[in-house]
């Protein structure tokens, strides 16, 4: 079955089936999803159960991973996942929540008010790939994406020449 895109949100959010990311992809499959990412500011595939070493491998078929070394108060001995990945979790390496007080924790917690993924950084990240694993759903807020594309494609392009 060939990769499908279908949106699920206009000019936004595509939800993309056909394709099982937890096996290696085609270049077929690669450029693909990427048209599907240059259309869409988000792509959501459902149902993938990945392993830490699954994102990864599939993550590379888009370029190299970023190295966020600076980018968090995890010190090395403390950090839960593989260099590689980000850990935005309230889990500390024993894999029990962090305390209420936790340093971590609470670097955490002002990510859910708002960030942007290494926009910041000199070579900034291609894409952010997330992955929720185990989601309480008592409380789980939903993932928010912001994006400036439909204004900017919807601009005369003589406003966009600066």
């Amino acid at each position: 079955m060939p990769v499908a895109i279908r949106a699920i949100q206009p000019a936004f959010a595509g939800e993309v089936s056909g394709i099982d990311i937890t096996q290696p992809i085609s270049p077929a499959d690669v450029a693909a999803i990427e048209a599907g990412m240059d259309k869409f500011a988000v792509l959501v595939f459902r149902g993938q159960k990945l392993t830490d070493a699954q994102q990864m491998a599939f993550s590379l078929n888009f370029g190299a991973l970023e190295n966020a070394k600076g980018g968090n108060v995890t010190k090395p001995a403390d950090l839960r996942l593989p260099t590689g990945m980000n850990d935005v979790s309230n889990l500390g390496k024993d894999q029990k929540p962090l305390a209420r007080d936790s340093r971590q924790r609470l670097f955490n917690l002002g990510n859910m008010l708002w960030h942007s993924d290494s926009s910041f950084r000199a070579t900034p990240a291609k894409y952010s790939l997330l992955s929720a694993r185990i989601v309480n759903p008592t409380c789980a807020r939903p993932t928010t994406r912001s994006t400036t594309r439909p204004s900017a494609r919807s601009r005369p392009r003589s406003a966009s020449i600066l």
